[in-house]
């Protein structure tokens, strides 16, 4: 009853023939991706000939399995070559790659299971060394007289995967104690192909995606009105207050994509169209970077309106002057100091800390650089600061790439809050929360980033200006941040 995945799934998965193509094509189908081809794609890559055919079938493949076609990164290949990575880095064994090997290739196809359980089996049976010493005629022990059994599980309801059952399990054998996982036959294979399948969003796909996306391109429109480029002017270096608040952080994509949401807020506004502009230039030097002005339309949050973008500046230190206007006439203006570090997308790393009161799932998937946006999740900052004890605070931040426990693939990250600041009548006060470990949530199309959020609620607090102060440690390995917000509480 045991057996090979690669027996169990030949048929599905078996290797599809190449023509004389180049190193660079030929291997495709004999890689992960093979467990993506389906009967139709095997045929039409056994009739490859040349390496621009080749090459025009392997863009069209992953085209067909983008989910947000025109975009800079294709979500689904990023996850997959994710997936690939750490299959190979932790089935890996002598006979091969680990994502070649059958835990490795269940984790490529289906990802991180919900559940992952074993079981050591009957224990060993006790072989006694013969008093004489010959070996040659004393009864040969067997090489293992036990099975231990790993499990993973697959939740319907905590997947996109189109199970067709309410949990799917996978067992894996493990029977001379070599770490030679073999997938059992009594596993549940069938559902394997239809998975597969499932991934395919565009049976017309004809092309790779764009390879630019206005949402992470620097800004180049000119400023074209002189009112806006005096306001601009008017503004900078000044710190005085406006009724303009304004929020950006640093983010990189899986792929390695840097960007930098900017977000501006109205206090009051309901939302309306309104001419975004601004200008950055670099600190040292006054060297402008870029100048712009264009058409945007206010969302409506609570409290007031915001407009968020993503720029894409490099590593420097920079300053920015961004403001709002309507007919022409700039209505309000901010400006602030911008560090950018550079991130590497493959470090342990960490977002800002974003405090919101307004929080939402987004109805369809969203651009890998879309500002303030984590894997289907849209959190809005809370520019201004500014809470009723009505609200609940959330706070939210990203880790990426986290350490995880090689059983469970899941982080451990530890939470610690404190909260310090003075009341209205000049009263300090200080309050904290024990460490307790946070609900990580490993966010949609963004491998390797886990989002943290939890929200705070207000209705003990006393009108006044505080901070909190959020210790966020990465258990397994041993890694600590510290992250801080100010807000007020208001009338």
């Amino acid at each position: 009853m045991r057996t090979s995945i690669a027996a169990v799934l030949l048929l599905l998965f078996a290797p599809a023939s190449f023509a004389a193509l180049s190193p660079q094509y030929a291997g495709f189908a004999n890689g992960p991706a093979d467990l993506l081809l389906t009967k139709e794609e095997r045929k039409q890559w056994r009739s490859i000939k040349t390496d621009d055919q080749a090459k025009a079938f392997i863009d069209q493949f992953w085209a067909r399995r983008d989910p947000s076609p025109g975009t800079p990164t294709n979500e689904f290949l990023a996850a997959f070559e994710q997936r690939v990575r750490i299959a190979d880095e932790r089935f890996g064994a002598k006979k091969g790659p680990g994502s070649q090997s059958d835990r490795g290739k269940v984790w490529v196809l289906l990802g991180v299971p919900q559940r992952i359980r074993r079981d050591s089996g009957e224990p060993p049976k006790t072989v006694q060394t013969p008093v004489s010493g010959d070996i040659e005629n004393s009864p040969a022990a067997p090489v293992q007289q036990y099975s231990p059994k790993e499990m993973w599980e697959y939740e319907q309801g905590k997947t996109t995967l189109r199970l067709g059952q309410p949990i799917l399990r996978v067992a894996f054998i493990d029977q001379y104690a070599t770490n030679d996982w073999k997938m059992e036959r009594t596993s549940d294979i069938a559902v394997f192909e239809s998975i597969a399948a499932s991934y395919i969003v565009s049976a017309t796909a004809a092309s790779a995606p764009m390879q630019l996306h206005p949402a992470a391109v620097a800004v180049t429109h000119a400023l074209t009105s002189e009112s806006l480029r005096a306001a601009i002017e008017k503004s900078r270096g000044s710190s005085a207050a406006t009724n303009l608040f304004l929020s950006y952080g640093e983010f990189i994509t899986p792929s390695g994509e840097h960007f930098v949401p900017v977000q501006l807020y109205v206090p009051g506004s309901t939302g309306s169209d309104a001419t975004f502009f601004g200008a950055i230039e670099k600190s040292e030097g006054g060297e402008s970077v870029v100048t712009f002005e264009e058409p945007v339309a206010l969302t409506a949050t609570k409290g007031g309106a915001f407009y968020a973008r993503s720029l894409s500046l490099p590593e420097g230190s920079y300053r920015g002057v961004f403001g709002l206007a309507k007919e022409g006439k700039p209505i309000a203006v901010a400006s602030t100091s911008m560090t950018i570090s550079g991130l590497d997308k493959d470090a342990a790393g960490i977002s800002p800390l974003i405090l919101s009161n307004h929080v939402e799932t987004l109805p369809e998937a969203q651009t890998p650089t879309a500002p303030f946006s984590f894997g289907g999740l849209r959190v809005v900052p809370k520019s201004d600061g500014a809470f009723r004890n009505t609200d609940e605070l959330w706070y939210f931040f990203e880790v990426r790439n986290p350490a995880v426990d090689p059983q469970t693939m899941q982080p451990r990250i530890s939470v610690k809050l404190s909260v310090s600041g003075t009341s209205s009548e000049g009263k300090p006060i200080r309050m904290g929360a024990p460490i307790a470990i946070a609900e990580a949530m490993e966010l949609k199309g963004v491998p390797g980033h886990w989002g943290v959020g939890r929200s705070l609620p207000l209705s003990t607090f006393r009108l006044g200006s505080y901070t909190l102060t959020v210790t966020v440690k990465d258990q397994i390995a041993n890694r600590s941040w510290d992250l801080s917000g100010s807000f007020r509480i208001v009338e």
